[in-house]
C-alpha cells in the first residue's frame, strides 16, 4: 500500500516528518504553484500525475490537503481518503465563517502581515519553540502569496464529487476547524496542528485507518 501525504496550507513535506506508518510506503507531497485563478480543482489535477493510480493507495490531507485528497480521489480511484483536521465542503463551515468569507478575508494575508501577526497565531495549536520555527518557515517557504491564493481557494470550494470510502480524524480542541460534524476518531485534547505536535497517537490512528 502507498500513502500519499498532502500537506495543510503554508506548509510542505517537512509536516509529515514525525508521522510513522510501519508496513505503508510513505509519499509526502508538496505543493505545486497556485496561478490567481487556481481552484482545488486545478491543484488537485496538478498533483494527479505523481500518483500511481495504478497500485492500491491511499490520500491522507491536513486541513486544506483534506479538501485537495478528496478532489484527487476523483482523478486516482483510491482504496480509501483519510481526513485531518479537515472539511469535507461547505456545509460544514461554522456561521462565522460564512461572514469573513463575504468580506474576502485572505486578501489582508501578504509578507508583513505574515510576519507581524505570527506571535499571535496560537490558534494553531499549542507547540514548543522547534515546532512553531518550523512552522514559519514553512510558510515563508510557501510564500504569503500562495498562501493567499490558496485560502481563496478553500473559501470558494463548493465540495468533491468524490463518494468512496473516507475515514476522519479530528481533534476536539481545534480552534481552525472546529469540530461540528461527526468524524470516526476524536484527539481528545487536539489541536489544528497535532499531526505535528502530536505525531505519535496521530500515527498510530493512520495506522489503524489504512488497516481497517
Amino acid at each position: 500500500m502507498v500513502v500519499y501525504l498532502l500537506p495543510g496550507i503554508g506548509c510542505d513535506h517537512r509536516l509529515f516528518d514525525g508521522i510513522d506508518l510501519k508496513g505503508s510506503k510513505t509519499v509526502a507531497m508538496d505543493w505545486p504553484s497556485f496561478p490567481e485563478d487556481c481552484t482545488l480543482t486545478s491543484i488537485a489535477q496538478e498533483l494527479a500525475a505523481q500518483v500511481d493510480r495504478d497500485k492500491p493507495h491511499v490520500l491522507v490531507g491536513v486541513s486544506m490537503g483534506g479538501m485537495v485528497a478528496q478532489e484527487l480521489a476523483v482523478l486516482t480511484n483510491p482504496v480509501k481518503v483519510v481526513l485531518i483536521s479537515s472539511w469535507t465542503g461547505p456545509q460544514e463551515h461554522p456561521p462565522s465563517l460564512k461572514f469573513m468569507k463575504m468580506l474576502r478575508w485572505w486578501w489582508v494575508v501578504n509578507s508583513f502581515t505574515l510576519w507581524a501577526t505570527w506571535p499571535l497565531k496560537r490558534f494553531l495549536g499549542k507547540r514548543d519553540r522547534v515546532a512553531d520555527k518550523l512552522l514559519y518557515d514553512m510558510a515563508v517557504s510557501e510564500t504569503a502569496a500562495k498562501i493567499r491564493t490558496g485560502l481563496g481557494a478553500v473559501m470558494n470550494w463548493k465540495g468533491s464529487p468524490w463518494k468512496g470510502p473516507v475515514a476522519r480524524i479530528h481533534g476536539n480542541n481545534d480552534l481552525v476547524i472546529p469540530l461540528r460534524f461527526p468524524v470516526d476518531h476524536v484527539v481528545k485534547g487536539g489541536e489544528h496542528v497535532m499531526v505535528l505536535t502530536r505525531a505519535g497517537e496521530v500515527s498510530r490512528l493512520l495506522r489503524m485507518v489504512i488497516e481497517a
